[in-house]
């Protein structure tokens, strides 16, 4: 069984100018339309780009640290150990949790898990394509219309 408290990381690596460690809890439970990841992140680690979720909502618990949530270029805040935030699907829900603090920070993050999903990443102008075989980033390119034919 994964542990919380005690987890077993299934990734350790180079994030900014930290470290991140990452398990995907939910899937060693046996979850199968459920994600809940807990990251730790050291000192200027980040968990991801700013980016939305075109399909999946997610909800951000702060087990410890001051995490910094970022919502925008400009708009950004320090969260406390307690908080919970949800970012909901589409353009409302865009985020990105990094860690500018001195101390590690530990955050999980709880979500749908439908999949194909793709997540856009708003300042590095790129598609990010879930299916269940994995991820494939891909460059933002002109909008679809309702046709299906760039803009």
């Amino acid at each position: 069984m994964p542990s919380l408290h005690d987890p077993t990381w299934d990734a350790e690596l180079p994030s900014g100018a930290g470290t991140l460690r990452a398990v995907r809890l939910a899937q060693h439970a046996g979850a199968r339309a459920l994600a809940a990841n807990l990251y730790e992140l050291e000192q200027g680690a980040a968990v991801s780009p700013l980016h939305f979720h075109h399909v999946n909502e997610e909800l951000l618990f702060v087990l410890a640290g001051r995490p910094t949530l970022r919502r925008g270029v400009d708009d950004e805040r320090v969260l406390a150990p307690g908080e919970v935030v949800s970012f909901p699907a589409g353009p409302a829900g865009v985020h990105q949790i990094l860690n500018r603090g001195a101390e590690p920070a530990r955050v999980l993050i709880a979500a749908t898990n439908e999949v194909p999903e793709v997540a856009e990443q708003v300042e590095n102008e790129r598609l990010a394509v879930i299916t269940v075989d994995g991820m494939r980033l891909l460059p933002l390119s002109a909008p679809i219309t309702a046709d299906g034919g760039g803009s």
